[in-house]
């Protein structure tokens, strides 16, 4: 996560774009002890940081949920808004399909609206970001 916020480093990419960051697993995090640091470089850099646990099977498992007990709070606020807990054929239809939609569960989180004059209102798709 460390590398990650450097990456996001404003000094670096163009001012104007989204920060999104998308992590995946299908475990427990075993570093716990460097998630705090990270997480407050996220955060300086406005890093919005959504989280998916992946399941193998539609019922949750011990592995699962302990998974989501250490993903969660690295996740932006409100965690809830900002995770999800899928089985692997679901994260295509329940993440990807809209999230540049502003009616799509984490796209209304990331799609702004413009501010420009007689625009007002209007959501600026994925590609203008």
């Amino acid at each position: 996560l460390e590398m990650v916020g450097d990456m996001f480093d404003r000094s670096h990419k163009v001012s104007s774009r989204k920060r999104i960051l998308i992590i995946i697993t299908d475990g427990k995090i075993y570093d716990p002890d460097v998630l705090g640091p990270a997480r407050a470089v996220l955060d300086q850099e406005q890093v919005q940081t959504f989280g998916i646990v992946l399941r193998r099977q539609s019922g949750h498992t011990k592995a699962d949920t302990d998974a989501e007990a250490t993903l969660k709070p690295i996740t932006s606020d409100p965690h809830d808004d900002h995770f999800k807990n899928l089985q692997i054929d679901e994260v295509s239809s329940q993440v990807f399909a809209d999230i540049c939609d502003p009616n799509g569960a984490w796209g209304h989180l990331i799609v702004t609206q413009t501010n420009q004059p007689g625009q007002s209102g209007l959501h600026r798709p994925c590609d203008h970001y």
